[in-house]
């Protein structure tokens, strides 16, 4: 074999492994459905985070508790909503509530659908351990906002508000009315059975998912 043949010969072979080095790579850099979970559990986890940062925000504002006693009990909705409640934050807010501005701002530009749950403890079975009105939860639950089904992908997110017996519901303006928690006709039962203060303790739930 001559000196020439021999050259051509190793330059083949250089290019076959250079080339096969080239798919090699490009197909250790594709996208595994491992990397794609990690990536909606990224998002969830971020989802999640803001959702407890919106409710650890708003209760220690005060805008739960405005949220909660904006209440019509002539027709047992909260004002201006239907049966399921509101259809986002946005229209809470242009009812000047505060809850309202706080769930528009941090979901409505993020392509996030949400809804707002609210739901009452059971009197009976309230522990020592948790405070007066505070039992366990039962499944049935009040909407704030509703925007239709959560996805599987769905998180949640939680907090407790203290409601007292002297609290007064809030007219449709937002303003103070005379009809106190505990003789209002009021979508959650008085849980603090005995107890000359607290009403009950609710919990306000958030349910998040992609759009």
């Amino acid at each position: 074999m001559s000196r020439g043949q021999t050259w051509t010969l190793e330059g083949v072979a250089a290019s076959v492994l250079v080339l096969g080095a080239v798919v090699f790579i490009l197909q250790s850099s594709i996208i595994t459905p491992l990397s794609a979970s990690t990536t909606n559990q990224y998002l969830e986890e971020r989802q999640q985070d803001l959702a407890t940062d919106v409710l650890s925000g708003a209760a220690s504002e005060g805008e739960l508790r405005e949220a909660l006693r904006y209440w019509n009990e002539q027709d047992r909705v909260f004002h201006g909503a239907g049966e399921t409640g509101y259809t986002s934050g946005a229209e809470l807010a242009a009812r000047d509530i505060r809850f309202g501005d706080t769930l528009r701002d941090a979901f409505g530009g993020r392509g996030i659908t949400y809804n707002v749950y609210i739901r009452s403890p059971i009197p009976e079975e309230s522990p020592a351990s948790m405070p007066a009105g505070a039992g366990r939860y039962g499944s049935e639950r009040q909407s704030l906002v509703y925007q239709g089904a959560p996805s599987d992908s769905a998180v949640s997110a939680s907090t407790h508000v203290t409601l007292y017996d002297d609290d007064v519901l809030l007219d449709s303006n937002g303003d103070a009315t005379t009809a106190r928690l505990d003789t209002a006709d009021f979508y959650a039962d008085e849980a603090a059975v005995g107890d000359d203060t607290i009403y009950t303790v609710v919990e306000v739930q958030i349910v998040a998912w992609q759009s």
